[in-house]
């Protein structure tokens, strides 16, 4: 982030929601750019200038999923978050996403996944991707039984992934309070292996 406050778009089809989502942000240090609908969260892709970006998944026209992969081919390379009404299945593993929400959300979900996002830019890549993969996970546990999902390959290998990133974060950074919530909230996995 070059600028002294870190733009946030905030994108979503429900104009009752977008607004209660904005209003919700109003005292963060923040620019905030709102978007009611995908083609409209297009147009601030290229421009090179968010830094996070918290996305509807199913708008229509332009889905979250199609937003999320212009954003990661524009200029800025945005932290991206889903608040959804969809539950999360298997597949979010392989979305280069940092975080997933499910509506209905309180407004400390909110607000918190925001600040997180924005937080994250002092961790090192790997602490970064540590952090967004975790945030996957949780929000697959919180959808579907540990025992079913560790029965796919899909997950398991994700878990595995995540057990790879563990032990890559440096040590430094464990002890960052960022780190340690998004371990909390993450589940146990065990770095040591």
């Amino acid at each position: 982030m070059s600028r002294s406050r870190p733009r946030v778009l905030i994108a979503d089809d429900q104009p009752t929601l977008l607004d209660l989502f904005a209003t919700w942000l109003e005292d963060e240090d923040i620019d905030l750019v709102r978007a009611n609908c995908g083609d409209e969260a297009l147009s601030y892709c290229d421009d090179g200038d968010i830094d996070v970006a918290i996305l509807d998944r199913h708008m229509p026209r332009v889905s979250g999923d199609e937003v999320l992969d212009a954003l990661r081919e524009g200029a800025s390379n945005p932290r991206v978050a889903f608040v959804t009404a969809a539950a999360p299945d298997v597949g979010i593993v392989d979305l280069d996403l940092d975080g997933y929400l499910t509506k209905p959300v309180t407004r400390d979900e909110y607000v918190g996944l925001v600040r997180s996002l924005i937080e994250r830019e002092r961790l090192s890549e790997t602490a970064e991707r540590y952090v967004s993969n975790l945030s996957k996970r949780a929000a697959l546990l919180e959808s579907e039984s540990a025992s079913v999902l560790r029965s796919d390959p899909t997950f398991a290998a994700f878990e595995e992934k995540l057990l790879r990133l563990a032990v890559r974060v440096d040590d430094r950074q464990l002890d960052d309070p960022l780190l340690s919530r998004a371990f909390a909230d993450g589940g146990t996995i065990d770095p040591t292996g």
